[in-house]
């Protein structure tokens, strides 16, 4: 979520929302080592979410050295952004080192299946002894179930990878507030 903090704010001043050195003192405050994980966390049962408490956090540490720039934290985002966004980069760096560790037990049981092309076991139905089958065929059935979920997943990430910056009600609509701020910031207003 401070990764997605700071990417914000670097977008933002690119594109002259609000002032680079605000975004210069968010990409600084925005790292994980420099915050209390468990006090957020508490604080997050009493808040509702997580991101409450760590823009409150990361507010803070920005005042201490930008006093200035702090209120441009979080500028124009909701909580929900921040999550959402934040699991997507979660999901984005987990999910290839699932699909290696799959693709790992694939090759395993290709290598299984291969070995053991020729070598009968009994085959199963309901639990009960069936016509013999190779063990070779029962592992190529593992290697297709994982090549089948290995490409399901990585589809899935693929679908996943989306920022979420939709605004309050999802319309990217901003509040009369709001509107004041941008005009202040960057003499525009967003639509």
């Amino acid at each position: 979520m401070l990764d997605v903090e700071a990417a914000l704010a670097d977008a933002e001043a690119s594109n002259g929302v609000i002032p680079r050195e605000a975004a210069a003192a968010i990409g600084a405050a925005a790292t994980a080592d420099l915050y209390d994980i468990e006090a957020m966390e508490s604080e997050a049962e009493r808040a509702g979410n997580l991101a409450i408490p760590l823009v409150r956090h990361l507010t803070s540490r920005v005042a201490a050295t930008a006093p200035d720039v702090a209120r441009y934290v979080h500028w124009g985002a909701t909580s929900q952004d921040i999550i959402d966004t934040g699991l997507v980069l979660q999901l984005r760096a987990s999910v290839p080192l699932i699909v290696t560790d799959l693709s790992r037990a694939a090759d395993a049981a290709g290598t299984h299946a291969q070995r053991h092309a020729k070598t009968t076991m009994a085959g199963r139905t309901w639990l009960q002894q069936a016509t013999p089958i190779t063990f070779g065929l029962k592992a190529a059935g593992w290697c297709d179930a994982l090549d089948r979920v290995t490409a399901r997943l990585e589809a899935a990430l693929v679908d996943a990878l989306t920022l979420q910056f939709g605004g309050a009600s999802g319309t990217l609509g901003r509040s009369a507030i709001a509107d004041r701020q941008s005009r202040r910031v960057s003499g525009r207003r967003w639509a």
